[in-house]
């Protein structure tokens, strides 16, 4: 085990991950290389869940680098609501805005407001809202005194990244529910749709409404717009009624404050781009195993068509690509793609193996009535993939190992941040728990796209891959989001998983496999794969002008030849 002297550094340095994960290279040189092989003591095991609790006081101080973004976050109040109304959670500017002429809040009733009708305002959005994965409602909520309204959005609660936060949602037993949030007064943006959908407004009266926002003055709006003055007096009047307000300087303050939160919530927003990624992803479906845990997959595609098995990456879900959904009907497949115990939606294992996990998929092959099954492995899933066709043997078509990463401790190649820290991790499995809990807390498309720039520094390709495809960086967050959902047991069980099986042997391995690697890949070296695959790779593909992005730079190609 870690003698006490060098356990209460890396406990130091695990204090300063979670305090600014900026810091998280730092552990490369403290964890030791081959690792303790005993249980640390229970001091060590307490000393470290107290960077957690850091982890979760601290926030998301790593989102500094969006600039005004973050600054309107820290104003805004927000209250996370059941399904059925009641306060599950709420921050101290929620309870700020409330307190100006609202009501009061309190968890576990329904916002108590000082005019009923508002209580009916909330009612009738959430009724507005049911059903909708993705919307928004806008509420005017009368305050006591002259200071006029307050309008604030119903939203979706996992709409709102790092303020709605997961692990809150989770108090509330997993009910998902709903978000009001209150924004702050800030720039501009874009919220005519919402406007419109919320208060009933026509094209006309929205364009009239954008103009006196911008600054004109009736007369000009009526110019730009080529109407005439009488018609754009009749369009506001309009307006006025239909949002319950009397002054056009009302109107003004009032899409001024909306906007504020519109532009963090828009589709546009890099940081919402991961929650409608999830949303417009197929649903994630469960079936029940023999020892009753349930296992949750996500299918893409045609129900009769050519199924297919996927294994997602270390750190993923069952969340593939945009465009999979619709290039997977095209093609005739029916693509499956399960999420390993412990991650996302999955019920953990209690004795986490790869071959655990080929029992899982097997069971999970049985109940959707798979007799025949192309199985495509990413990354860190690649021995789970293998170890399922070994189990299923003649029902196994064929394997594809994408990028592939084997659980084999071989000589070091090259300096790749990234590499040198999963050995380092995989060598010490006494700080997974801590370090997969920490991410968790602090997780963001900020840092997320840190992490990438960080690791693509050896690889040109992926490089200039991310620069030209930003959204991969709201997709890999997504992707990470989910698998780090419920908690963070199952990406720390698989690294156990690695260090077991070194000696896995693929001896009775009969299916067909072909590798495809990128050719710049610095981060999972394609010798060590062939190393461990022995003479079982049939076909090795080395993709130029790529590397570690191989498998989303060429998705559509991927799925071509699952369909060939």
């Amino acid at each position: 085990m870690p003698a006490p002297q060098d356990a209460s550094l890396v406990i130091e340095t695990m204090y300063q991950v979670a305090a600014d994960p900026e810091a998280w290279e730092q552990l490369i040189d403290v964890l030791e290389e081959g690792g303790p092989f005993e249980e640390p003591t229970p001091e060590i095991i307490r000393d470290l869940a107290r960077s957690e609790d850091i982890a979760r006081l601290v926030g998301r101080s790593d989102d500094e680098g969006a600039g005004s973004l973050r600054r309107a976050r820290s104003h805004i109040g927000w209250v996370l609501l059941s399904e059925r109304g009641k306060i599950t959670a709420a921050n101290a500017a929620a309870h700020a805005v409330m307190g100006e002429g609202l009501g009061r809040l309190e968890i576990g009733r329904t916002p108590l407001f000082l005019d009923p009708d508002n209580t009916d305002a909330l009612n009738r959005a959430l009724h507005q809202i049911c059903g909708q994965p993705f919307g928004q409602v806008i509420l005017k909520l009368e305050r006591d005194g002259e200071e006029g309204p307050r309008f604030a959005y119903l939203i979706p609660s996992r709409a709102l990244p790092g303020v709605a936060d997961v692990a809150l949602i989770e108090l509330a037993g997993g009910d998902e529910g709903y978000a009001l949030v209150f924004p702050a007064v800030a720039e501009t943006g874009r919220l005519w749709t919402s406007v419109t959908e919320s208060f009933g407004l026509t094209p006309a009266e929205v364009r009239l409404a954008k103009k006196l926002r911008d600054g004109r003055s009736l007369q000009e709006a009526a110019d730009d717009l080529s109407v005439s003055i009488n018609t754009v007096r009749n369009q506001l009047r309009a307006v006025f009624d239909k949002m319950g307000l009397k002054r056009q300087s009302d109107l003004v303050r009032a899409l001024t404050e909306l906007s504020s939160l519109s532009n963090l919530i828009s589709s546009h927003d890099p940081v919402f781009e991961p929650a409608q990624r999830i949303l417009d992803a197929p649903k994630i479906r469960q079936v029940v195993l023999s020892d009753g845990r349930r296992l949750a997959y996500r299918e893409y595609g045609d129900p009769k068509g050519r199924a297919v098995l996927s294994f997602h990456e270390g750190l993923g879900s069952s969340l593939l690509p945009p465009g999979t959904e619709r290039t997977a009907w095209k093609l005739g497949l029916r693509i499956v793609c399960a999420e390993r115990p412990g991650f996302g939606q999955s019920d953990p294992h209690p004795d986490y193996s790869f071959d655990g996990v080929a029992g899982d998929m097997v069971e999970l092959c049985d109940q959707l009535g798979f007799d025949q099954v192309r199985i495509g492995a990413l990354l860190s899933g690649a021995p789970s993939a293998i170890q399922t066709a070994i189990r299923l043997g003649s029902r196994a078509v064929h394997v594809h190992i994408y990028s592939g990463r084997p659980p084999r401790a071989l000589e070091e190649t090259g300096r790749n941040v990234l590499t040198q820290f999963r050995r380092r991790l995989e060598d010490n499995p006494w700080v997974l728990e801590t370090f997969f809990a920490i991410l968790r807390l602090r997780l963001s498309p900020v840092m997320v796209e840190r992490i990438l720039r960080r690791s693509s520094t050896h690889s040109p390709a992926d490089m200039a891959y991310l620069e030209s495809h930003p959204e991969t960086v709201s997709f890999i967050a997504a992707y990470i989001g989910e698998a780090l959902a419920r908690s963070s047991r199952g990406p720390a069980d698989e690294v156990r998983a690695f260090r077991r099986g070194r000696n896995m042997a693929l001896a009775d391995l009969r299916t067909p496999l072909t590798v495809w690697h990128g050719e710049q890949d610095r981060l999972a070296p394609l010798p060590h794969l062939l190393a461990f695959l022995g003479d079982k790779a049939q076909a090795v593909h080395v993709v130029p002008a790529i590397g570690h992005f191989l498998a989303l730079k060429h998705w559509d190609d991927i799925l071509k030849e699952a369909a060939a």
